[in-house]
């Protein structure tokens, strides 16, 4: 069967919460998404979604943040979690210096992932990137599942740092944006 699929990067209420809906497959507690505080790294830079849709319905989606070297660090040490971002940690994509960036979530429906679907939600990631011509220094993360930390391995070459309250932590590069 042959899918249409659609990229989007800007977000409304009712993507967040079917954003959010799609979480509860995948994650648990601290790791599921929240309205409130979505809406909160929205406010500071809406360019942190890449959502894929099928039928206008989301199936997919990227959360991806640039974020501030102090809490960069503090994620890396293990010291805080993606859900203690506050707005005053979010920056914008700006190519005034390399950025340090938080891959917080990377979740797909079950059904499409015998499809070509998570690698048109990584292109539609990577064009969304590359359009703000900034450079990415390091990305971290924390691996909550087996799926996420193959990702994280194959996609960002990551390395192993911690272990965390929910995974296992990250750092790594975007692949293709290495020269």
């Amino acid at each position: 069967m042959e899918y249409k699929y659609e990229i989007t990067n800007k977000v409304n209420d009712s993507l967040i919460k079917e954003m959010i809906k799609l979480d509860k497959v995948f994650f648990k507690g601290e790791d599921v998404g929240n309205l409130r505080k979505c809406k909160e790294w929205l406010s500071v830079n809406d360019d942190i979604y890449t959502v894929l849709l099928l039928n206008k319905k989301v199936i997919g989606y990227i959360n991806f943040i640039p974020i501030t070297d102090d809490f960069y660090e503090k994620f890396k040490a293990g010291s805080v979690r993606d859900s203690n971002l506050s707005k005053s940690d979010v920056l914008t994509f700006s190519a005034e210096k390399p950025l340090k960036c938080l891959f917080t979530s990377i979740a797909l429906n079950k059904k499409f992932r015998k499809t070509l679907a998570l690698q048109m939600l990584w292109i539609g990631f990577l064009k969304k990137i590359k359009s703000y011509n900034v450079v990415i220094d390091r990305v971290i993360m924390d691996c909550v599942t087996d799926i996420g930390e193959k990702c994280a391995i194959k996609h960002l070459g990551a390395k192993f740092i911690r272990k965390s309250s929910s995974g296992k932590i990250y750092e790594g590069q975007i692949k293709e944006f290495i020269k």
